[in-house]
């Protein structure tokens, strides 16, 4: 399971929008999985935006990964991806940026992008302003909206939340076995 080791799980890596607790209720009912003990977070918050912004660098890359897979993008909606993805803009992880930078550049307005994952970092952290006032200004309330993926009613980001849980980022450095 996600919570023993640490990984992303399937469901959760096409379901970008959806949290632990939904993962853990179809898989209760489908197959009689017993629900694993979860966090305030983990049962209200979408997995891909706790690992996106709170996990290693390993879970980074893989939920910056997901948003630009096709099939995750169709299961989830992805008119509210740039802001996690602009986050990892400024990640100390060159291949984090690097592949959100892929992933953010697949998304409506952003493809003609003028950054580098490897420019300095004030210029990266002037691009990720630049990307969020971008998808501020295009805000509508129709934008899939919802609690689970931190996007009030009109469209805004909840910003207190995604400060936090930048706060409690996991930045030591990982080794990955293939």
């Amino acid at each position: 399971s996600s919570l023993s080791t640490g990984r992303p799980n399937a469901c959760n890596q096409c379901h970008l929008d959806k949290t632990l607790a939904w993962t853990a209720d179809h898989l209760h009912e489908r197959y009689g999985i017993a629900k694993p003990p979860l966090s305030r977070d983990e049962r209200s918050i979408a997995a891909s935006v706790l690992w996106l912004l709170r996990g290693d660098a390993g879970q980074r890359a893989l939920m910056a990964w997901s948003m630009g897979w096709e099939p995750a993008r169709l299961a989830s909606g992805f008119d509210w991806m740039a802001p996690f993805l602009a986050q990892l803009l400024t990640d100390p992880y060159d291949a984090v940026r690097f592949i959100a930078d892929r992933s953010l550049r697949r998304l409506s307005g952003f493809s003609d992008l003028e950054h580098a994952f490897l420019d300095p970092e004030a210029r990266r952290a002037a691009v990720r302003e630049q990307v969020l006032a971008t998808w501020n200004r295009t805000r509508r309330e129709d934008r899939s909206a919802g609690d689970q993926i931190l996007i009030n009613a009109d469209g805004s980001l909840q910003h207190h939340v995604v400060d936090r849980l930048l706060g409690q980022r996991d930045d030591r450095r990982v080794m990955l076995a293939e």
